[in-house]
């Protein structure tokens, strides 16, 4: 056989060589003809889809993509065509999840994210993240095998979700946690300390005279400072611990995973110090104090919410200790709370079913021992335990907010009353009644009617006379200040309570056409043998004189005393010394001996 030329082979296999060669280029030139007209009929099918749709071969090249995939990703179909979508669109921290979906499909036809709705993140091709909600189908036939992909970008409604969701757990002022986040984390915390065995501290922090604060610089100024308490707050504990703000002054912190609670005292009188270090706002010095409450998970309660109740009650207890201070919850303060809920309950009875009386104590005419005047003094009969001190209950009518009705119900029994005087005895007697500051702060309070059922009753203003406490003239708001105008063209008389113990001044008394000042019985106590005290009540009967004031001593108890008061010119004189409070009928008796 004749050799062949080794020339001649290398020419054909050359030649063969290039054959498959251009076989190839028209195979791949046909396959991307192929993947552009799908790609023109998916755009022509889905171009005005609001989904991105994106299909892939098994291989995991891209073979479609529509204009919205254009939109929300930023390729365009001609650069991201015969890509895989692993390298394109796909975060890297997902890339291997991928891979190994993939080749379980491919060996297995199992999967879990074909047809199902799914939230994931993906990539722009600027490399930012954004999420998307995803579905994929598959198409499996001998013609073609492809996944198709619909993806929406959801980015405008996440972050909407999570508006709601910080605007339903957190405070909007403070950015604190509320009181929904709080007893979440709350829960959470307890079920840490039952696996570790140690303990949580719960503390309530409550701003001291904040309302006064508010009151006097403004609800503005009042927000920086609870914004600035918020602050000092989170400086003072650890980042794992929690400090909430569920409402108004109000703060909770919690402090988990308490190996040691004497650590918690300090932890407190840290706070303490921190929150009272001075505060400029608007140009005037602050000097926030607060009252803290504490309790510990489980030793306390192993219920979060009798834990949340029994820092609440040490915090009150904090609180009637003098405020700026601390208080850990103690079963004593337990019973002192159970108490307090009896009282509040009977409180609301006592309302409904008219257990209270008033009784009236006469105010005595100094220069000639008259009396044409009165107060008007609320005493509770309560059907169990007999009469209960004003003192006891009506500092809880002020914080339940019964205060409004009670005041209410005082005001027209005594102006009833006063009527059925002057027109009985043909005098002019007058009745003084006590009101609370918070009266006069909350508008809903009902005091606005008073003036109208004077009127719708005949009853002449100079009949009634108000008590108010000193500290309600310091600063006080426009509403207030309207308030007290209106009485005055009322012809209703304004005395100031207690005077001697507040903050008024000069310009109070000059600015509110004040009628009296009733000096405090602490000062009377002591005037026949502590000379600071006569000087002092000396100086206020001279300065409101001067001023046109005339002035009430109160809790007179001796005849030394009613002396003194005589000498240096007083002009009524208050207390047992002359009768004890008494009922309508005794008073009426009085009146009748008296003419």
């Amino acid at each position: 056989m004749a050799q062949r030329d080794p020339l001649q082979d290398s020419t054909e296999t050359i030649t063969l060589l290039g054959n498959k060669v251009a076989a190839l280029e028209t195979d791949l030139r046909q396959k991307k003809e192929i993947i552009l007209a799908q790609h023109s009929k998916l755009e022509a099918f889905f171009g005005t889809s609001i989904d991105a749709i994106v299909q892939m071969d098994f291989d995991g090249y891209i073979t479609g993509w529509n204009l919205q995939a254009e939109k929300i990703f930023g390729w365009r179909a001609e650069e991201i065509l015969e890509q895989t979508i692993e390298l394109t669109i796909i975060p890297e921290r997902y890339r291997e999840g991928h891979r190994t979906g993939m080749q379980r499909y491919l060996a297995s036809g199992d999967t879990t994210v074909l047809n199902t709705l799914i939230e994931i993140d993906a990539l722009h091709r600027d490399g930012h993240e954004f999420p998307v909600e995803l579905s994929i189908s598959v198409i499996d036939s001998p013609d073609l095998q492809e996944f198709i992909a619909y993806i929406r970008d959801i980015s405008k409604r996440k972050r909407a979700e999570a508006i709601i969701w910080n605007q339903a757990n957190f405070d909007s002022l403070t950015n604190l946690p509320n009181r929904n986040l709080f007893m979440q984390r709350l829960e959470h915390e307890a079920l840490s300390c039952d696996r570790s065995k140690l303990s949580l501290a719960l503390l309530y922090v409550d701003l001291d005279r904040f309302k006064a604060v508010n009151d006097s610089l403004g609800h503005d100024m009042g927000d920086l400072l609870l914004v600035e308490v918020a602050n000092r707050l989170k400086k003072s504990v650890r980042e794992v611990d929690t400090v909430s703000r569920p409402s108004g002054d109000e703060f909770i912190i919690i402090l988990g995973q308490i190996e040691d609670q004497l650590a918690v005292e300090r932890i407190c009188q840290q706070l303490l110090d921190t929150l009272s270090e001075p505060l400029n706002l608007d140009n005037k010095v602050v000097y926030p104090t607060a009252s803290i409450g504490v309790s510990f998970y489980p030793d306390d309660a192993n219920d979060i919410e009798i834990l949340r109740r029994n820092a609440d009650q040490a915090m009150y207890a904090a609180k009637a200790s003098g405020r700026n201070r601390y208080q850990f919850f103690t079963s004593e303060i337990q019973e002192r709370a159970q108490r307090k809920r009896q009282i509040i309950t009977d409180l609301r009875e006592a309302v409904n079913q008219s257990q209270f009386e008033v009784y009236y104590q006469p105010i005595v005419s100094l220069l000639d021992g008259s009396f044409t005047r009165a107060e008007a003094l609320l005493r509770w009969h309560h059907p169990e335990t007999g009469m209960v001190s004003p003192a006891v209950f009506i500092p809880i009518a002020e914080e339940t907010g019964l205060i409004g009705e009670i005041g209410n119900w005082v005001f027209y029994q005594a102006s009833q009353q006063v009527k059925n005087w002057r027109h009985q005895f043909n005098s002019d007697i007058q009745v003084s009644i006590n009101t609370s500051p918070l009266q006069w702060i909350d508008e809903s309070t009902g005091m606005n009617q008073w003036f109208t059922h004077l009127i719708e009753q005949g009853i002449d203003g100079t009949a009634i006379s108000v008590e108010i406490a000193e500290g309600l003239l310091k600063d006080p708001s426009d509403h207030i200040t309207n308030r007290l105008i209106e009485f005055r063209d009322a012809d209703i008389q304004v005395a100031i309570d207690d005077f001697g113990t507040g903050y008024s001044s000069l310009s109070h008394l000059k600015q509110f056409d004040i009628n009296y000042l009733k000096i405090d019985q602490g000062f009377v106590r002591n005037l026949d043998h502590e000379q600071n005290d006569l000087v002092l009540c000396e100086a206020t009967i001279a300065m409101a004189h001067k001023l046109g004031i005339q002035v009430i001593a109160e809790g007179v108890e001796s005849k030394s005393q009613d002396r003194i008061l005589r000498e240096i010119g007083c002009d009524f004189g208050q207390g047992y010394l002359y009768s004890r409070p008494m009922s309508a009928i005794d008073f009426t008796a009085l009146i009748a001996s008296k003419t």
